[in-house]
Parts: structure tokens; sequence; C-alpha cells
């Protein structure tokens, strides 16, 4: 039976965990191999109990190289079974947008429902935009024009001709509807007022990065745009990303990550992405980052994800960027780490279990 996206929040609204994966590998190593890992590491956190998945869009540097998310998704959806797979996101500027819902439609249906459509303007990697030629504002404009034709051909009130600079559509309809009602859920990837309200509108989700003091103002936009659509709109919509990495202590996980951590930072980001270098030395910068980040043991998860829920006035979910730091086994460890000690914590599913010891030791004490 399709499946509406007001599913979404699930779990009593208890905020979810997943992960964004752009995916960033070094380019030294086989890309292949790499892919397969990435899948691999989707099937486990479908095993694991993690919600939610989103894939990156990128087309230049060679560290983050899905150009498909699409493509990506359809693989893994043949080898999961719950967990919610979104992209994150398709730079919209970059394709006609009856190809680009064409598409998201088919993957909702191959995916009975699993799959969240999520949008942005790109510019994360300043080259994905500028290898087509394109900068931050044109870009932006060519958002807005595929958003509204995107909305006009789900809304199926018949066929639609638009004609603009960089695509045409001539009595244009959905050769397919969605197998979710009436669609997949959206996601951007913006602070932008205007598209923060959209989804509000829409009933979508804001992606962003760890910036937990800036939820209230991104809900106060949210609500703004659900009371133009007669819509409510909360926190539960607001999905934060950090990069995390447990191990079963503090040192430890700090250990695994540090030299991976810091190559990517002065390789990819200062080297290839065109970032300021650090102000301080590798150290120092390595010190703010895991203070910044959801880094240590599962304790130390447990106290950060608190202080983000506190900050922040509540979130609907917090993403982990996935990183190739620790080496495989680690990596895997954290996974679990966190799936076993920190995520009950949040969700629950516990209860029982602390309930049933309790009973049995009061049985015993008699």
């Amino acid at each position: 039976m399709p499946v509406s996206s007001n599913h979404l929040e699930g779990k009593n609204d208890a905020v979810r965990f997943g992960v964004f994966l752009q995916p960033v590998h070094h380019p030294t190593e086989n890309p292949t191999v790499a892919l397969e890992r990435d899948i691999d590491l989707v099937v486990s956190l479908d095993k694991l109990g993690y919600d939610e998945v989103w894939v990156g869009e990128h087309h230049s540097t060679g560290w983050e190289n899905i150009g498909s998310p699409e493509v990506f998704i359809a693989a893994v959806a043949q080898r999961t079974s719950k967990i919610r797979l979104g992209t994150g996101v398709i730079q919209l500027g970059l394709h006609n947008p009856l190809v680009v819902l064409d598409r998201m439609i088919l993957l909702d249906h191959l995916t009975r429902g699993r799959t969240s459509f999520g949008v942005g303007v790109g510019g994360g990697l300043p080259s994905d935009l500028k290898v087509f030629g394109l900068d931050k504002e044109l870009a932006g404009e060519r958002f807005d024009q595929a958003m509204d034709t995107i909305l006009q051909l789900l809304e199926g009130s018949g066929p639609i001709d638009v004609k603009t600079d960089w695509f045409e559509l001539h009595n244009a309809t959905l050769q397919l509807g969605p197998y979710s009602k009436p669609h997949m859920p959206f996601a951007v990837a913006s602070s932008d007022p205007r598209n923060v309200e959209m989804m509000g509108r829409l009933g979508g989700q804001v992606l962003t990065g760890p910036l937990p003091d800036r939820v209230p103002t991104l809900v106060a936009h949210l609500k703004r745009g659900a009371e133009a659509a007669g819509r409510q709109a909360s926190h539960h919509q607001v999905r934060l990303s950090y990069a995390m990495h447990l191990a079963p202590t503090r040192q430890q996980a700090f250990d695994q990550i540090r030299d991976g951590a810091i190559a990517e930072q002065y390789e990819f980001n200062v080297g290839v992405n065109g970032m300021a270098p650090p102000s301080h030395g590798p150290d120092e910068w390595f010190d703010g980052f895991v203070d910044r980040h959801i880094v240590g043991a599962p304790s130390d998860a447990i106290e950060k994800i608190e202080a983000i829920e506190e900050e922040s006035g509540g979130v609907g979910g917090i993403l982990f960027t996935s990183r190739d730091w620790a080496g495989t086994e680690p990596a895997r460890t954290s996974w679990e780490l966190f799936a076993r000690h920190v995520a009950p914590h949040f969700q629950g599913g516990t209860e029982s279990q602390h309930a049933a010891a309790a009973a049995a030791a009061q049985l015993n004490a008699e």
C-alpha cells in the first residue's frame, strides 16, 4: 500500500540517527573497492537499526565520487529493508527537473516509499558548480526554477509548459505518479529563509551542519512556511550533521582518527577545496575538531548529544558523516558501539530489560 510521508518521524518522535554519505575517500584508493565499502556500510547500518542515510552528489575533486545518488540508492535498496534512503542532495541546477523527478519517483516505487527527495543549490564543493560554469547566484536561480517546475508536475493539474534559459518543457506531465502519498518527503540542504520556509510548506526537512545554535531560527522559518500552508512544523524537521567516531575509551577514539582527520583537513579541505589553512597547527586544529564533534567513548557521545539537544531546543535527527580515518575494523566497531550503547539512551527500547532485571533481583532477594 502506498505510504504517506507523514510516517517519516517514527519512533514516537524520538531523535533519529543516520549517516550523511558524501562519501569522502582518498584519491589514492581504488574507487571500486571504496564504493563497495560504502554499500557494505549502508547494509550494516540497516541491520544495526539506524534510521536513515543521505547520499551526496558530486562531480569534481576525486575525493567525493558518487556522481548519481539515485543510482547508488537503487543499488543499496535491493540489499536493505528498513533504512530510509535520501538524496543528500541533488544539485538541481545541473539537471532538467522532469528527468530528476522521474528518477526519484521511480526510486519511490522501487523502495516502496523508503526514498526521501533531498535537494540543494550545490557548492559545498565550489568546483562542482565551477566545472559547469555556474556560480552560487546562478545556481540558486536555477534551483528556484527547478523546484517550481517539480512542484507543478507533482500537483498534477495538467500538462505544463516551461521555458527558461537552460531547460524547456512542452505539454509535460508525469508518466508515473509517486508511490508515497501525496509524494515522497522533501528535504533541503540550506539555511536560506526562503528554502527553509518552502520545507515548512511542504512538510519537509532541513539538513544542516553542526550548528545547534541556529536551530531555533530554522524552526521559526519552518513554522512561518507551514502556517501559510495550514500545516504544523517543529524542530523534528531539522537534521544536524557531525563527524562521529567511538571506541571503548576516549583516547583510543582520538588516536584512531587523528592522522586521517588531519590529512583530510590539510590535503582535501585546504589543498583541493580551497579552504583557508587553520590558524593554528595540526594538533591544535584536531583538539578543536574533536571538541566540536562526537568523538570518544559511548558515554562521551551521550553527553555530547544531550548538550546538542539542550542548546538547539531539540532536533529531529543527527547525521554522522562517513569517513575512512580509522580503517575498516575500528569504523565498524564505532557504528556498532553507537547502535548498542548510545542510540537506546535517546530512542528507548531497553525499558523491559531493566524492568525484568529489577524484578528478578527483587525475587532473588526474598
